[in-house]
């Protein structure tokens, strides 16, 4: 986007976004609420922490639109379903029951709109923002080298009732994770990274039998780190939303409105 490509209109309550339409015209590419354009633009960069509904929430991390809930869950045996094909291939699912260490949740919103979820493990209970994570070993996840996919989870397309709190959503949207059924769909997933690191996740069978012997093995696994603090996770959440950076041209402004809900 240019300057020369676009203007600001602002009318009454709303604010414009216009482009040349061709043939001298010039034409709406974006409506929004003035009052919303300019709480988006306010200059404040404070992180907000505010206690929350969800059960195991240790922070929540707010910058004007975007919110990052952070929910840990101790550790625990899931009964897990189970396909060695992608989902296209449509296989059969057999159930398992796996031992996990603590996992860290990562759940983001924009405007109370769901966005994506991350997921982390740890051997011990979050302390302070300066505790390391770790990869996890799950096939839905993602293993990605690129900071903006790494430890991703896929939720095989959004659950129903993401109308309601960020709180409730949340809750539902760990649920559908779990109930989803694992697979193959990603091919550079957490779980062949893992394998590796301790014969007793090197299979599902081995971590099955595993889980039978000690159901806290996972605490002593050595878990691959991820590179980040969870500060420096949240850091970077914050970075990539890009809420706070100075206006300078038009074009920025436009892209502060492509976040907002259209007004009307």
């Amino acid at each position: 986007m240019t300057d020369e490509a676009e203007s600001i209109q602002i009318e009454g309550e709303v604010a414009r976004l216009l482009r040349p339409a061709g043939d001298g015209r010039v034409g709406v590419d974006r409506e929004v609420r003035l009052a919303d354009l300019a709480e988006a633009l306010s200059t404040g960069q404070r992180m907000d922490r505010t206690p929350l509904l969800p059960g195991g929430t240790r922070l929540f991390a707010r910058w004007r639109h975007t919110a990052v809930l952070v929910i840990e869950e101790p550790p625990r045996v899931r009964r897990l379903r189970w396909s060695p094909k992608t989902l296209k291939s449509e296989g059969e699912y057999t159930e398992h029951s796996l031992a996990f260490p603590f996992i860290l949740y990562l759940v983001g919103f924009h405007q109370g709109d769901f966005e994506e979820m991350r997921i982390y493990f740890r051997t011990t209970p979050l302390a302070g923002e300066a505790d390391p994570l770790y990869f996890p070993n799950l096939w839905n996840v993602q293993a990605a080298e690129s900071p903006l996919a790494r430890c991703r989870a896929c939720l095989r397309g959004r659950p129903e009732g993401l109308d309601r709190p960020v709180g409730e959503q949340t809750e539902g949207l760990i649920e559908y994770f779990w109930a989803t059924g694992f697979n193959r769909d990603i091919e550079d997933n957490c779980f062949d990274r893992a394998q590796g690191r301790d014969p007793r996740i090197a299979t599902l069978e081995a971590w099955e039998a595993a889980t039978r012997a000690d159901p806290l093995f996972p605490l002593g696994i050595a878990w691959e780190p991820v590179g980040l603090s969870l500060g420096q996770a949240l850091e970077h959440w914050r970075r990539h939303g890009d809420q706070g950076r100075r206006i300078e041209s038009a074009a920025d402004v436009a892209d502060v409105m492509y976040r907002l809900r259209e007004a009307g």
